[in-house]
């Protein structure tokens, strides 16, 4: 049954998009191993993201993601922060399915009311990748999860429905995490405030220097055609001599407490100015320093680094990539400016690449 799930998903590429909605597009399909579910995708931060069952990742780091039809797939690294309680799990999307990704999490904050008798809808994907929408009726409701009952004849909560959306109208309520009877028609939801609540809590969450005023009160592979840099300064210390900077142009890691906001300076080889549109910054989330966060990169055409402007900002993804593009711009000078991270503790950069 997985196996033909998977291939007729990746078989698919085409089908009628008649009452085809926003949230359809954000409906994906998850396998982990032999585990198969859904999520849902959003952007936040340029990142794409997805949000599924803790329980469908079952200590994977990488899943892999279908879309509705027309399908394309990606992949994922997921991360499980949250309380053990709760089943949910985030992942950053890279990949194809990357141009679905328009909601944001701000989708996720405005739930409607859904009192016992409430008539709402799933969503899900069938085998052939188009979305089914399955009409259910509140049953019961918490203050961290809700209970659904199928109203159809015919329908259930099969093996792989785990982690599709429960909407009231075009609003998501709800994620379904286990089914609750024999007959597979009603179905524990993790009510979609927790969710918000613990997504924006996770996301927003900055790990950046403390000012002394504030304390005081309290595997990627390598890409080709590499701009030639030279490594000019840094504006913090490595924590050791083996950690130094020099290894952002080599093997190794740059390391450094984030004291304050770090700048990396880097310059064009030769005389000439170089045309810059792309930038890649990766780090490795399985070592042990926290991954960069917050990042700003400014340029300058000027030979002596003066009259900087801005060229991209935005954050690493939890996968520890930050790979942007833009249109291309002459540069003399490439500042990497570290704002925050992830988690409080040594930060950690393995390279810095330009194009």
């Amino acid at each position: 049954m997985i196996k033909r799930l998977i291939s007729i998903i990746l078989a698919t590429v085409a089908c009628l998009q008649i009452g085809f909605t926003p949230a359809d597009a954000q409906t994906v399909a998850i396998q982990s191993n032999d585990q198969v579910g859904h999520g849902f995708i959003f952007k936040h931060a340029s990142q794409c993201y997805v949000v599924l069952p803790r329980h469908l990742v079952e200590g994977q780091r990488r899943v892999k993601v279908f879309s509705s039809a027309p399908v394309v797939y990606s992949g994922a690294v997921v991360d499980t922060p949250f309380w053990d309680g709760l089943d949910l799990a985030i992942g950053v999307v890279r990949g194809p399915i990357m141009e679905r990704c328009t909601r944001t999490l701000d989708y996720f904050s405005s739930p409607k009311s859904t009192a016992d008798g409430s008539v709402v809808q799933l969503l899900r994907l069938r085998e052939s990748g188009e979305i089914e929408r399955v009409n259910m009726i509140v049953t019961k409701g918490d203050y961290l999860t809700l209970q659904a009952r199928i109203t159809e004849k015919d329908k259930e909560l099969f093996k792989g429905t785990s982690g599709a959306f429960l909407f009231a109208g075009g609003t998501p309520i709800g994620m379904v995490t286990d089914n609750l009877t024999e007959s597979d028609t009603e179905g524990l939801f993790i009510r979609m405030e927790e969710i918000h609540m613990n997504l924006k809590r996770r996301l927003n969450r900055r790990a950046g220097f403390v000012s002394p005023t504030a304390s005081e009160t309290q595997d990627f592979s390598s890409t080709q055609n590499n701009l030639p840099m030279n490594l000019i300064s840094v504006t913090l210390p490595p924590t050791f001599p083996d950690f130094g900077e020099e290894n952002l142009l080599g093997p190794g890691s740059y390391v450094f407490e984030l004291t304050r906001t770090n700048r990396i300076s880097f310059q064009v080889t030769g005389d000439e100015a170089a045309i810059l549109s792309r930038v890649r910054i990766k780090s490795n989330p399985a070592a042990p320093y926290t991954l960069p966060k917050g990042l700003r990169i400014d340029v300058s055409s000027k030979l002596d680094g003066t009259r900087p402007r801005s060229f991209l900002d935005g954050e690493m993804g939890l996968d520890g990539l930050y790979d942007a593009t833009r249109q291309p711009s002459k540069v003399r000078w490439i500042f990497i400016t570290v704002t925050s991270g992830w988690d409080n503790g040594p930060i950690g950069i393995d390279t810095i690449e330009f194009q």
